[in-house]
């Protein structure tokens, strides 16, 4: 499964993705075993790609498609890992 990394820019909805990156993979069995979203943080934090995995900064959205990583103060998309409708 694809990671992400997300620009994305703020309309009167909330936050709209202008462009996606590719920017690693995680395996289907890796990904089974981030069943909540603090695992999930800590996942992107110990692989490197967010700076922490403190729930009071970073929260995780579900939109059946993507679990997305975001900026817990103004909810802007950061990352996300694409598993698909498939799923």
């Amino acid at each position: 499964m694809k990671i992400l990394s997300i620009d994305a820019w703020r309309n009167e909805e909330g936050w709209e993705w202008d462009q996606w990156h590719y920017f690693g993979d995680i395996s289907k069995e890796e990904f089974e075993t981030l069943d909540t979203d603090q695992k999930i943080l800590t996942w992107f934090f110990e692989s490197g790609y967010t700076t922490t995995d403190d729930m009071e900064l970073a929260y995780v959205e579900d939109d059946q498609y993507n679990k997305t990583v975001c900026d817990k103060s103004t909810g802007q998309p950061v990352f996300a890992i694409e598993y698909g409708p498939e799923y």
